[in-house]
C-alpha cells in the first residue's frame, strides 16, 4: 500500500470530532502515568488529531506522517517529518513519548522499531502502542470475516501475549494494558451518540445495536482495540 495517499486521510478530515473523541481516551491513559507535558512523537500522525490533544495540554507535540495528510498537520503548528518512519534520522534520548496508535501492524519489523522507539526515548520514556486486538471476542466469533484482518494493509497481528513479549524483547516493560470496543473507545461515549445523532444517525444505531457487544467485551477485556503503555528499560 502507498501510504503517500493514504485512503483514511480523508476520514480523519471528515470526523475530526469523532477521531479527537477518541484520541482524548488515549490521552487520558496516559495522563495516569505521565504527570508533567514533554515532548511527545506521534508515529503516523496523519492530521495531527491526536497531537492536537496533547498540544492543548502543554506538551511539545511532533510527528511522522509519509501521506499528503502530514501538510494539514503541519498547519496546525505540529513539528511533522513528512517521511517513513524507518527513513528518519532521529537523535537518540530527545522524545518523553512516542505514540504509535494504529500503526504497528502496518510496518514490516515490529521489533526493529520498537528498538528505534527505545532509542529515541529519554531514560524512563514511554511508548504508547495501540493495535487492534486478535484476541478479541469478535475476532474468535468472526474469524476470517473479521474486519480488522484487512490482509491488503495489515502486515501483523497481535494478542496481549505476543505484542508484550515484542516489547519486552525491544527494551520495554509493560506497566498498563487494557481493551475495549464500539462506545467504550471514546472518552465521551455521550458526546459520541449525541454527534453521531444529529450527523450521522446510521452510526448512532450502528452504536446502539453494538452497545450489548461492546459492553461484554470490554469488561472481559476482549474489545477489538487494545491499549499498551510501555516503560524504556534503562
Amino acid at each position: 500500500m502507498d501510504y503517500k495517499k493514504y485512503h483514511r486521510d480523508r476520514d480523519y478530515l471528515e470526523n475530526e470530532g469523532l477521531f479527537k473523541n477518541i484520541f482524548t481516551k488515549r490521552f487520558n491513559i496516559l495522563k495516569r502515568f505521565i504527570k508533567q507535558p514533554g515532548k511527545v512523537l506521534d508515529i503516523g500522525a496523519s492530521t495531527g488529531t491526536m497531537l492536537d490533544v496533547f498540544k492543548e495540554h502543554g506538551w511539545q507535540t511532533w510527528g511522522v506522517e509519509p501521506s499528503e495528510s502530514a501538510l494539514v498537520a503541519e498547519n496546525k503548528g505540529h513539528g511533522i517529518i513528512h517521511n517513513y518512519f524507518e527513513d528518519v534520522i532521529l537523535k537518540n534520548n530527545s522524545f518523553d513519548l512516542v505514540i504509535l496508535n494504529h500503526t504497528l501492524e502496518h510496518l514490516d519489523d515490529p521489533v526493529g522499531i520498537l528498538t528505534k522507539v527505545r532509542r529515541i526515548l529519554r531514560n524512563s520514556g514511554t511508548v504508547f502502542v495501540d493495535v487492534p486486538n486478535f484476541g478479541s471476542l469478535s475476532s474468535k466469533i468472526l474469524k476470517k470475516c473479521w474486519p480488522y484482518l484487512a490482509p491488503e494493509e495489515h502486515k501483523h497481528q497481535f494478542t496481549k501475549q505476543s505484542l508484550g513479549q515484542i516489547l519486552k524483547k525491544s527494551g520495554f516493560k509493560v506497566i498498563y494494558w487494557e481493551s475495549r470496543s464500539g462506545i467504550f473507545e471514546y472518552a465521551n461515549p455521550l458526546l459520541e451518540l449525541y454527534q453521531s445523532l444529529v450527523g450521522l444517525k446510521k452510526r448512532f444505531i450502528t452504536d446502539l445495536l453494538i452497545f450489548p457487544y461492546s459492553l461484554v467485551a470490554t469488561l472481559l477485556n476482549m474489545g477489538d482495540s487494545m491499549s499498551f503503555v510501555g516503560k524504556k528499560v534503562n
